[in-house]
């Protein structure tokens, strides 16, 4: 599960390349619809888009027990090291989730920190929000290293089946998936950025929750995500089907 940044990078921009289509002719309905009121009402609670204008930042929580661990040589023949360190030194929450994160052999009282990290409904929130509205408003790679670590402490959360805080952050997925978070004058490669951010997390779900991501669909449906949804639920599948096809190929031939 703890794969390359890099990788999953590039796997990102190549995958939401098909959004381009939803994306654009959305954007394009949006630009020459005439107003017709307030949008109508998500189909969820834990859908509600957020208050129209710039979002309030979520104070950055303090962590029960976490000291402040330093990443030492943990990226050090990483291709993006100099960018990894730099969105590290500018987030303390992510930096000591990283720190534990790479280290799968942790003592009991690191273990301890680590499920408090896990299970903080208040680091919740401020990762929902950044996920939702990063400071950058032009695509670039600290940007998406930094989500794409938020992406990995999500998963690592719910993961963990015994997080008893799991109930939470199942619901700030949702909100995240759920969310229109597409400004009119939002630049193309942010919109492509932020689609690719939510189809990891609609992937994280099919594989932990899978009834969550399935209620997500039928949730999207009749909303302004309906399409996007749609979309990465339909590619997933894809993809899911074809790595099945290439198993059954390959199987019999084994002896």
């Amino acid at each position: 599960m703890k794969g390359s940044f890099g990788r999953r990078i590039v796997f990102v921009l190549l995958v939401m390349v098909g959004v381009v289509v939803v994306v654009v002719s959305r954007r394009g309905r949006d630009e020459h619809r005439v107003p017709a009121g307030p949008a109508p009402a998500p189909a969820v609670a834990a859908a509600a888009t957020p208050s129209p204008g710039l979002p309030t930042a979520v104070p950055e929580p303090a962590i029960p027990g976490a000291s402040d661990p330093a990443q030492g040589d943990d990226y050090e023949d990483h291709p993006l090291a100099d960018v990894m360190h730099k969105v590290l030194a500018n987030d303390h929450q992510l930096n000591t989730f990283m720190y534990f994160y790479n280290r799968p052999l942790l003592g009991e009282a690191d273990q301890a920190k680590y499920h408090a990290l896990l299970s903080d409904r208040s680091l919740f929130a401020g990762v929902e929000h950044d996920l939702l509205y990063p400071e950058e408003t032009k695509a670039d790679k600290p940007g998406n290293i930094k989500r794409l670590m938020k992406i990995d402490y999500l998963r690592e959360a719910l993961a963990w089946k015994d997080n008893p805080a799991r109930a939470e952050l199942i619901a700030s997925i949702v909100r995240i998936l759920l969310t229109d978070n597409y400004p009119p004058d939002m630049t193309m490669d942010m919109r492509l950025s932020l689609s690719g951010n939510k189809m990891e997390l609609f992937e994280m779900l099919t594989e932990i929750a899978p009834d969550q991501a399935a209620a997500v669909v039928q949730a999207s449906r009749g909303t302004r995500q309906e399409r996007l949804i749609a979309y990465i639920a339909n590619t997933l599948e894809v993809r899911k089907q074809i790595a099945a096809s290439a198993e059954s190929v390959v199987t019999p031939g084994r002896h």
